[in-house]
């Protein structure tokens, strides 16, 4: 039986100064450092390692995907988009993207927006928000250009990001309306009094379509994340809670993202704390079951926009009593400058 855990987020960046993982206890994760083999690889999403896994291959339709594992259900027929909000500033010249994890959106402000966004731009499509931070359109058409997933706009020039392919001059002329919308709301009037970031724009994709080339290899799934929870749906899974490691009965795979908006937002207490929960709930009895034979292999994937980290951490291989624990900043330490 294999189980693979994968943990966005996991990769602090070593540098100057004490990494922030140097204090803590972390017995077990130290002990499946020692006997991993590691294997760095190009930069990668989790939701693209998720599609791999399930054996997906072309341009993912990942707002159907994710719409399809959110907590409100709805029918994913027809064609979707992803139309998140975001804060949009300018550094300099340079017009940046926030995303909408720092901007703490309201239930009662995303149905507040939601209501005239569906009145000014009913034309569109439906709008509608099952999260505050995660907003789709169910679309009247298909939408033809190829956009930009938001994890790779975030924090970075826009420009450089743009939709390509056909028919991008209505998409970008629908973006600025709904920013000129969205300018003049009053939620976002009120947000500013408050001294909170507006939410001045919408970012979108999600469109495509996927190709499954294998047979699913996994018997269950643990995932928070809404898109993990959709691609579990849509290949006949129900899936499961990802607070702590659960034994599946065949091959089992999880998504535990806890990292990856401290590491966002560069949280070294918040990473510390979900990285110690990490510990308790996953490291430690992920290798019970290896020293007890109920798992064959453990691997560990690191997706990350720097380099990918892959580890292996097979049972067999336990026995070998002279490796010493190793530190998370000495497994990282070894990451090439580049292997994108």
């Amino acid at each position: 039986m294999h189980f693979e855990l994968i943990l966005p987020g996991l990769d602090w960046p070593t540098g100057p100064g004490t990494h922030p993982a140097a204090d803590l206890a972390l017995p077990a994760l130290s002990t499946l450092l020692a006997f991993a083999g590691s294997a760095w690889g190009p930069r990668n999403t989790a939701e693209a390692l998720l599609a791999e896994r399930f054996g997906l291959s072309g341009h993912l339709p990942q707002a159907r995907f994710r719409r399809l594992g959110e907590s409100i259900p709805a029918p994913v027929d027809g064609h979707w988009l992803c139309c998140d909000p975001v804060h949009l500033h300018f550094s300099r010249d340079t017009l940046l993207l926030a995303d909408a994890s720092g901007l703490d959106i309201t239930r009662e402000e995303a149905d507040t927006l939601m209501d005239g966004l569906n009145k000014t731009f009913a034309d569109i499509g439906h709008f509608e928000a099952p999260a505050p931070d995660r907003w789709y359109i169910h679309l009247a058409d298909a939408a033809r250009p190829s956009f930009h997933p938001l994890t790779d706009v975030n924090g970075r020039p826009v420009q450089l990001f743009l939709p390509e392919g056909e028919d991008t001059t209505r998409w970008a002329r629908l973006s600025n309306e709904m920013e000129v919308w969205l300018f003049s709301h009053p939620v976002n009037a009120a947000r500013e009094e408050r001294g909170q970031r507006t939410i001045n724009g919408i970012w979108l994709w999600g469109n495509g379509t996927a190709t499954a080339t294998s047979q699913s290899a996994w018997s269950a799934i643990q995932a928070q994340q809404a898109f993990a929870r959709g691609l579990a749906r849509h290949f006949g899974l129900a899936p499961q809670a990802a607070d702590r490691y659960l034994r599946p009965d065949g091959n089992g795979l999880a998504l535990v993202d806890d990292l990856q908006r401290p590491l966002l937002h560069q949280d070294r207490d918040g990473w510390r704390h979900a990285l110690q929960a990490l510990e308790s709930n996953w490291f430690a009895p992920l290798l019970a079951d290896l020293k007890a034979r109920r798992l064959e292999a453990l691997r560990i994937s690191v997706p990350s926009d720097r380099n990918s980290l892959q580890l292996d951490v097979a049972s067999r291989g336990l026995w070998k009593f002279w490796r010493k624990p190793r530190p998370l900043a000495n497994a990282l330490a070894s990451a090439p400058q580049s292997a994108a």
